[in-house]
């Protein structure tokens, strides 16, 4: 994991209590070597506990608001359920690094 994301650890538990994560991974090229830290966005893939959803003031925009002024960068957001493709499926869930579960 790269140091800009397990510097901000902390942070990142206090935001997915707020707006009740149930689990967080870190995917894409933060969790390998081809991080560059002068172009690359975040990638996350959420699951959120059962929770009323609501239009563009849902908490997956306000969890995205929050990424981003956390890290000071674009985020892409993904819910697990949303992945559809198999082989993108699959590309995630083998690279995938934990960083959040609800107890």
């Amino acid at each position: 994991m790269i140091p800009l994301v397990s510097e901000k650890l902390e942070a990142l538990n206090t935001l997915c209590r707020k707006h009740r994560v149930a689990r967080l991974f870190l995917v894409g090229s933060a969790t390998d070597e081809t991080f560059d830290p002068a172009r690359s966005d975040l990638d996350f893939l959420i699951e959120f506990q059962p929770q009323e959803r609501k239009g563009w003031d849902d908490v997956f925009f306000q969890m995205l608001k929050d990424l981003e002024q956390l890290f000071g960068r674009q985020i892409d957001l993904i819910e697990r359920g949303g992945v559809v493709n198999p082989v993108v499926r699959a590309s995630m869930e083998r690279t995938k690094v934990p960083l959040y579960a609800a107890a």
